[in-house]
């Protein structure tokens, strides 16, 4: 296997979830060996249980219900597109349950969205209307060319089968003076080497490449865009959900003890606020 972004040699670098982890040993990137065929993968992994806390998953524990955190969260990147977009289309992909294209339109975009779950489509569907979401991967949904202002990709670029084929895709939707916003992991972030195989984005199969700063930036600009800011941001997470992520992809025994009491009791809604930035925002433009 040659690396997908430069073609150099790539090495193991974890074994998890009975899923290799390999690494450039050029470039950096990481990426995990699905050995299974995408779309297939996508209907049966995306389901309900993803977003309701199944441990199989290593996601969400209660997407729907820890809301208010997600949307404190999301708040943090509106606040980002405001400064360069302060009105216009906006498509989120990978749109979850919908709750960012809500508060786009609340804040006066007109926003749409889609996602490959058919649960989470249909969730966001019943939240925002129909007309404004669609179900399918970036490889399966159409929009108009040149059609909006914002194109958001909020923690999806890691679950992409085939990240360039997906930012040319985008790259059509999006008006010659538009923005993307990514939201991804950084390899290179101090708390994921000091977490190593624990590091809450190394879990795959969901999560299939792993980025840092540099090869993002040349994935960027090789597929037509012009990186022009980088941020990193802290999370507000339930109580619940970080023993959730403990005991999942952090391979916690301690954690895996206490989320069912956590779970079942008013102390696992507490708000925890995690501020390792180990999350990088990039904002970018076309070349024109």
């Amino acid at each position: 296997m040659n690396c997908y972004l430069c073609g150099a040699s790539v090495e193991t670098y974890l074994l998890k979830n009975g899923f290799c982890i390999y690494r450039c040993s050029k470039c950096g990137l990481g990426r995990t060996d699905l050995k299974k065929e995408y779309r297939t993968f996508v209907k049966q992994h995306y389901s309900k249980g993803y977003f309701t806390g199944d441990p199989r998953m290593s996601a969400y524990v209660d997407y729907k219900d820890d809301k208010v955190y997600i949307v404190r969260n999301l708040a943090k990147f509106l606040k980002k597109i405001h400064k360069h977009k302060p009105q216009g289309t906006l498509l989120d992909a990978g749109c979850a349950l919908g709750f960012f294209v809500e508060l786009a339109l609340k804040k006066g975009y007109d926003a749409y969205g889609f996602d490959a779950s058919s649960y989470a489509a249909n969730e966001a569907s019943q939240l925002v209307g129909a007309k404004r979401i669609q179900h399918g991967t970036i490889a399966e949904v159409n929009y108009k060319k040149k059609s909006f202002d914002v194109i958001s990709m909020f923690d999806i670029f890691e679950h992409l089968d085939d990240p360039r084929a997906d930012l040319r895709k985008i790259y059509s939707w999006l008006k010659d003076d538009g923005i993307i916003i990514i939201a991804t992991g950084d390899t290179r972030s101090i708390f994921a080497q000091l977490m190593r195989r624990r590091w809450p984005f190394y879990s795959p199969p969901q999560h299939l490449f792993f980025f840092h700063k540099k090869n993002l930036a040349d994935l960027l600009r090789q597929e037509g865009f012009t990186p022009f800011e980088w941020s990193r941001i802290g999370k507000w997470l339930s109580l619940r959900y970080l023993l959730h992520l403990a005991r999942t992809t952090g391979e916690s025994r301690i954690a895996q003890l206490v989320y069912p009491f956590a779970h079942h009791s008013r102390a696992g809604k507490l708000p925890v606020y995690m501020p390792v930035r180990d999350n990088m925002v990039v904002i970018a433009k076309k070349h024109l």
